[in-house]
């Protein structure tokens, strides 16, 4: 895998008890991806890559949001 690449594989699934529809994602954690990841998780003594991620997702979304420059 290239080191600055990021692949994400998706897949569709169906919810259970109910018709809709939601996607699944795999991040391979792999590269530059795999090194900071590692540094995230010995330095904020996070247990797995699962954990690292769903922080990493929620501050992105905040920064975002918060971002004042507008989306066009």
């Amino acid at each position: 895998m290239e080191q600055n690449k990021l692949v994400i594989m998706n897949e569709k699934f169906n919810k259970e008890g109910s018709e809709e529809e939601i996607e699944g994602l795999t991040v391979m954690v792999d590269g530059v991806i795999k090194q900071a990841f590692d540094i995230i998780k010995s330095n904020k003594d996070y247990d797995t890559y699962t954990e690292v991620l769903g922080d990493v997702i929620f501050a992105g979304i905040k920064t975002i949001v918060n971002d004042d420059r507008k989306i066009t």
